[in-house]
């Protein structure tokens, strides 16, 4: 199925057209004014909030698609492993699936693993799918002695073997702000704005890849909404995370709501459930 990737190239490409045009002084006054509209106009970019963090919505799909292979990875792993795969992440690719060639010599995926180094049975293709690569990060994480209780540069480098083992602790604070609201600990603490989607996804793809990612209840869906009995703030979190590539709209849990323009709001939605409503194009 296609999906949405973000429009940050489109816009930068806009802007910078803009700002040429204007730095050759064509229309002086008049192109000023052209400039200051466009840029207003496009200016309210597609991005994701995390407390203080700000990441691009396809960032935080990935970040939820690496803390669900956490939840669902056997035996139970504790948030702490959610923190040190996140913190890998931001420093290897900023969370960002690399495709082959993309990275440091062979290395691919959102974690930079390396093929010709035994990651992903040495297939690059195997790297490129974001929950598989967590769960082989996390597979070699709990080899690692005390690995709960290491600092985490420690705890990742025994892990990636990188050049710069100090480089992975600048980022805890942000992987901690990311495992807490991505897990559901901090209640709607992700939220995203974006402009209208431009492909919608199958209610039932919704489902198949909420099922995939996360561990939940059998979702229901009708064709314009997906509704996950007995789910909690991880499933509606993940909801709001994959919102922009999938084409939702509305994210409804626990007395809160959720929309694309006007971030969460208080509202009568159920708590036994968390439920989606798709975009609908006019």
């Amino acid at each position: 199925m296609a999906v949405r990737t973000s429009r940050s190239r489109r816009r930068a490409r806009l802007i910078t057209t803009l700002l040429a045009v204007a730095a050759l002084g064509l229309g002086g006054y008049f192109a000023s004014r052209a400039l200051y509209s466009a840029t207003q106009e496009h200016l309210g970019y597609d991005h994701c909030d995390v407390g203080r963090y700000e990441l691009d919505p396809d960032q935080a799909s990935v970040a939820a698609t690496m803390v669900g292979a956490v939840r669902k990875f056997r035996p139970p792993l504790p948030e702490r492993a959610a923190v040190l795969v996140l913190a890998a992440g931001l420093q290897e690719s900023k969370l960002r699936n690399l495709a082959p060639g993309a990275g440091d010599r062979d290395s691919v995926g959102v974690l930079q693993q390396r093929p010709s180094q035994g990651w992903g049975r040495g297939r690059a293709a195997v790297l490129t799918d974001v929950g598989e690569a967590t769960r082989e990060f996390l597979a070699h994480l709990v080899k690692v002695p005390r690995w709960r209780t290491l600092p985490l540069a420690t705890a990742v480098q025994a892990v990636q073997i990188s050049a710069d083992p100090s480089a992975y602790a600048r980022h805890e604070a942000e992987a901690q702000a990311l495992a807490d609201a991505l897990i559901g600990r901090t209640p709607a603490g992700i939220t995203c704005s974006f402009a209208p989607p431009t492909v919608v996804a199958p209610t039932a793809t919704v489902a198949r890849l909420l099922r995939a990612d996360l561990p939940v209840n059998p979702p229901r869906t009708t064709p314009t909404t997906v509704t996950v009995p007995g789910a909690s703030w991880q499933t509606a979190a993940w909801l709001v995370a994959q919102a922009d590539r999938l084409g939702i709209e509305r994210v409804d849990y626990a007395a809160r709501s959720w929309t694309r323009s006007e971030g969460w709001r208080s509202s009568s939605a159920a708590s036994n459930a968390v439920a989606a409503t798709m975009y609908r194009k006019a």
